[in-house]
């Protein structure tokens, strides 16, 4: 067999392994891929579910609310709660369509909002008629606390379902992985052993012949006497196979960068909407652990849309990195920034020991908008309203501190330019004349 043929086989065997190898690699990154979606579509069934409880309750404070006072703007979060906790419930079927348990699960949770809903809705009924003393009555049967009892446990139930299966998914994204860095370990190994085959092949039947052909016809042109060499110089071929590695080496660090985007906006790098429940429901708990109070800051940039009409989209993505980058600055190391969405941003500050620690962050955050920067060469003054809710002063529940953070922010862009406004109970008689996610 002559040296070309041996050359030809030997390269498509090398070649063979690395076209198998990279192949094989990507499937099972594609499987990766595959196994963090099912992390992600738990976190939503879980934030779904919470939200379900959530808006439930919403409905029933509505409804308590209206019958202690008769006034008609408490049926507004009786109707909202409602309409929300059939969303969520729709959104949870949808979900977990797929798993026939949690489908029974599901079954007893809409039965139990059923007749919920039917015992709220005789109570307001009776009320809309002049029979409050039956709508009383009705209530004080206690037929709702069992039906929440009720819905809460089988909540749970479905819940614990979906966690084992969260435990069960991220046991195979791990093992994913695991297998992943094993086959670049392999990968590795087998390509390095190939290169020293490779060296040794070509070093012996083509570079050795050739630098001694070379050699030989030199000293034949200096009239020298042919003698046979037996040391031949290193050859390139290493280099060759050092892209392999490098290929490797990128494909090894994908699944992380994947996690990684999940949590985090793109644009700015903060931490996006999917974990501001976890982050705060973490301080929240700190903060009764430690007595200590919990600051949730709402930012909403004023006149941003007319920077995006003036300026243009580049210009305003420049303005919300910025801002995160001031964000970022201003608060403490154990604090929380996120980016919620457009020209929305969330600050967690925790472990705050008394209500001074919570002015002084505020002074810090309007302090550090008060001078304008610079944008794309551009002079500009990056301009929020802020709005603060407090734990435990304002409510011990996450969801609540946010959407109170909101509502005292509308009340800061009343008052235009940099502001700030702390949350007030007098607050909500307005909020429920005006919308909230409503900035522009």
């Amino acid at each position: 067999m002559n040296v070309r043929l041996k050359l030809a086989l030997f390269l498509l065997v090398l070649f063979s392994i690395s076209i198998v190898g990279s192949i094989l690699t990507f499937k099972l990154e594609s499987y990766g891929d595959e196994k963090l979606a099912w992390v992600i579509h738990t976190h939503n069934v879980i934030t779904d579910s919470e939200k379900l409880l959530s808006s439930m309750k919403d409905a029933e404070t509505g409804q308590r609310g209206y019958l202690l006072t008769q006034e008609i703007t408490y049926l507004e979060p009786y109707y909202t709660g409602m309409s929300n906790a059939q969303k969520m419930f729709q959104e949870l079927r949808l979900l977990t369509k797929d798993n026939p348990e949690q489908q029974a699960a599901l079954d007893n949770i809409d039965k139990s909002i059923k007749l919920k809903f039917d015992e709220l809705a005789l109570t307001v009924e009776l009320t809309q008629y002049d029979n409050l003393s039956q709508a009383l009555k009705v209530v004080k049967e206690d037929r709702g606390k069992d039906y929440m009892d009720s819905l809460r446990a089988d909540l749970t139930q479905f819940i614990n379902i979906e966690m084992i299966l969260l435990e069960k998914r991220k046991g195979d994204f791990k093992e994913n992985r695991t297998q992943l860095v094993t086959l670049i370990k392999m990968q590795i190994v087998v390509l390095i052993f190939l290169a020293i085959a490779t060296i040794s092949f070509m070093k012996r039947n083509l570079f050795d012949p050739l630098n001694l052909l070379l050699l030989s016809t030199k000293k034949m042109q200096q009239g020298e006497k042919l003698e046979i060499a037996d040391v031949v110089e290193k050859n390139e071929m290493g280099n060759l196979l050092a892209a392999f590695f490098k290929m490797n080496e990128v494909v090894h660090e994908k699944a992380e960068v994947l996690a990684y985007k999940a949590h985090h906006d793109e644009l700015t790098g903060l931490q996006n909407r999917s974990m501001v429940n976890t982050e705060l429901q973490c301080a929240i708990h700190h903060g009764e652990k430690t007595n200590t109070k919990v600051a949730v800051y709402f930012l909403d940039l004023n006149k941003f849309k007319e920077i995006n009409d003036s300026l243009g989209h580049d210009i305003g993505d420049q303005v919300l990195i910025k801002t995160s980058q001031l964000l970022a600055e201003t608060i403490r190391s154990k604090d929380k920034v996120f980016r919620l969405g457009g020209d929305e941003f969330l600050v967690i500050g925790q472990d705050i020991s008394q209500h001074s620690g919570i002015k002084k962050l505020t002074s810090k955050l309007l302090e550090q908008f008060k001078f304008p920067v610079i944008i794309n060469e551009t002079s500009m003054l990056i301009s929020p309203s802020i709005g603060v809710a407090i734990y435990p002063d304002d409510s011990v529940k996450g969801e609540e501190l946010i959407k109170f953070a909101d509502i005292a922010m509308y009340e800061a862009k009343k008052e235009q330019g940099n502001s700030c406004c702390e949350f007030a109970p007098s607050m909500l008689k307005r909020d429920v004349d005006q919308p909230l996610n409503i900035h522009k």
